[in-house]
């Protein structure tokens, strides 16, 4: 019981702080960038209605709701984060590998490959207003690119030898070889540098979270024994 509410209040704690952490640079960074694609978003629709007249328009409309919204972005960002750091508590217990915030760090970098990086190479972040394939096949894709990535890396930290690579290589390849779901003959009036820029500041956001996420949990397990080092030991025990 103490394993479980120390697993819960340091995945709380460091879900908490990196949410906190990750809203403030959303809020700063791409939610400007998502309120600039609703101006073209809200052009195209009105037609007759030039940018600039659009753009003041938009921010008399989304004044009032500003507040909902960010409370609702912060709120989000802890729950995912919480979520996360619960995933990665229970990992590292097992493992053994999440014990200081050096080795946090990595987790930390693992979690964004798994859970940014290689997604968005197939799913890019997507800006207000541009078209996108049917939202159940592309969460299908998202959810298997995770979950392939997350067992490529468990195969090369577990395993030894060389053929861990055979293994892993066909798990990481594999979602990129059957694709990712996309609409043909599509398109925008959000500029392609616009969604460029949403891409990699969302991309680089998500990795400052997660190594801050994997610094934190790595920190407040830093002088436990894992659960694997300690059934082992109790395992040399009664055979001694």
């Amino acid at each position: 019981m103490n394993l479980f509410r120390s697993l819960v209040f340091s995945a709380l704690l460091a879900g908490a702080l990196t949410g906190i952490f990750a809203s403030v640079l959303h809020l700063t960074t791409t939610v400007p960038l998502i309120l600039k694609a609703e101006v073209y978003e809200n052009t195209e629709a009105a037609g007759h209605h030039d940018a600039e007249h659009e753009h003041a328009a938009d921010h008399q409309d989304v004044a009032p709701s500003a507040l909902n919204r960010n409370s609702r972005t912060v709120v989000a960002m802890v729950l995912a984060y919480v979520g996360f750091a619960l995933l990665m508590n229970a990992s590292g217990e097992f493992s053994g590998g999440l014990a200081t915030w050096k080795s946090g760090i990595l987790w930390g970098a693992a979690g964004f490959l798994v859970f940014s990086l290689a997604p968005a190479l197939g799913l890019p972040p997507e800006l207000p207003g541009m078209p996108a394939a049917d939202l159940g096949s592309r969460q299908v894709w998202w959810i298997g690119t995770a979950v392939m990535t997350a067992a490529a890396i468990a195969t090369v930290y577990l395993s030894v030898g060389k053929t861990k690579w055979l293994i892993a290589a066909p798990l990481v390849t594999t979602p990129f070889l059957v694709g990712a779901p996309h609409l043909e003959n599509v398109s925008t009036k959000i500029p392609s540098a616009l969604h460029l820029q949403f891409v990699i500041t969302t991309l680089l956001v998500s990795c400052a979270s997660w190594l801050l996420l994997g610094a934190i949990l790595g920190h407040l397990r830093s002088g436990r024994t894992p659960y694997h080092h300690r059934s082992m030991s109790s395992i040399r025990s009664d055979t001694v």
